[in-house]
């Protein structure tokens, strides 16, 4: 494992350079166009206080390379030629998907580190000197952010890693992904406005938990950077706005050891044919379906719409306008259920 962490280094240095090279432009471009200091008016007062300080940028590169990199890593065991050269390697597949895991996870955390360093040093010498209205500008509030970044980066790319190698095409794993990330928050807003429209809470109880972009990582992502940029700001963190993101956060670890566990079980004849994990669409096609219901009424024929999206998932799934049998059975079901829902919502009201 160790010997072919060292020869993925030494092959994919060049490449590395080249994506850190482009990368370090593009963030070289956005520091020089933007103005991070604004004169502003506050009560018929001119004030200096803080626009940005760059970290939302941080988070959208953390968010593009932990989709790229898994897609770059893992496309091998897509395909049937390159599994097989793979497979082939005299070492077992658990360290060998452990191996390209770790090897990824190397290179996105030193293009954040890099690339967070280089925007350090810049907004030091861009404020230095200013003397803000508002706030005492304290750098230590910025390498604060570091070390949140780099653990919560690793948990996204080991989020999207996992729900990626679930799929058996490019097309299947990107999609899994897609629909992995949003799952729970779909959950969690579904049975919120289904409470709301059961008045067992009302449209005003600030209920944290029940927020669904809490559950989403890409979106909870932004709104912890979100609360780091208001600190540099502001001089105040407000945790009660990200505590419940601590539940996806923590829920994200449990699928590093599921990816390891599962990978001993990866098989080269199943490269290109239909994506049957558990963790997949068999899983998530229904969870989806019974979700968007939770949002529906009689009234507004809107479950219509999550009938004919759901057959269409189906239809991606098996590849196929005929979908199988079990899955025929499950859809009905599930839109049995949708229905069953709605009678409930419609009999309470």
């Amino acid at each position: 494992m160790i010997n072919l962490m060292k020869y993925y280094i030494k092959k994919r240095l060049p490449l590395f350079i080249i994506v850190l090279s482009i990368t370090l432009i593009v963030t070289l471009i956005y520091l020089s166009s933007n103005d991070f200091i604004r004169n502003a008016i506050r009560d018929g007062k001119e004030i200096i206080e803080i626009s940005s300080v760059g970290l939302s940028y941080i988070a959208g590169i953390t968010i593009l390379y932990s989709i790229l990199i898994p897609i770059y890593e893992f496309s091998f065991k897509m395909k049937r030629k390159g599994c097989d050269l793979f497979y082939s390697l005299p070492i077992k597949r658990n360290k060998l998907f452990l191996s390209k895991y770790l090897f990824g996870l190397l290179e996105l955390n030193l293009i954040l580190i890099i690339n967070f360093l280089v925007l350090f040093l810049t907004i030091i010498i861009k404020f230095n000197g200013v003397n803000f209205t508002n706030i005492v500008f304290n750098p230590m509030y910025l390498l604060l952010y570091l070390p949140f970044l780099i653990i919560l980066a690793s948990l996204l790319y080991s989020l999207n890693t996992f729900f990626y190698t679930r799929g058996n095409t490019i097309f299947d794993g990107i999609l899994i992904m897609i629909l992995g990330s949003f799952i729970l928050g779909a959950i969690i807003y579904g049975l919120r406005f289904y409470l709301m429209d059961l008045k067992v809470i009302n449209y005003k109880s600030n209920l944290l938990f029940l927020n669904g972009y809490h559950y989403m990582p890409f979106i909870s992502l932004i709104n912890i950077t979100s609360q780091f940029e208001y600190l540099v700001k502001v001089g105040v963190f407000e945790f009660n706005e990200i505590y419940p993101d601590m539940i996806l956060w923590s829920i994200s670890t449990l699928f590093i050891v599921l990816f390891i566990i599962l990978s001993k079980k990866e098989k080269a004849e199943n490269a290109e044919d239909l994506s049957e994990s558990y963790f997949s669409y068999k899983i998530m096609i229904p969870i989806y379906i019974i979700s968007l219901f939770l949002f529906c009424e009689y009234k507004n024929f809107s479950f219509i719409a999550i009938i004919i999206g759901g057959y269409i998932a189906y239809v991606i799934y098996n590849r196929n306008f005929l979908i199988r049998k079990w899955n025929l059975i499950t859809f009905i079901i599930c839109v049995s259920t949708g229905f069953g829902l709605m009678a409930i919502k419609l009999l309470m009201q």
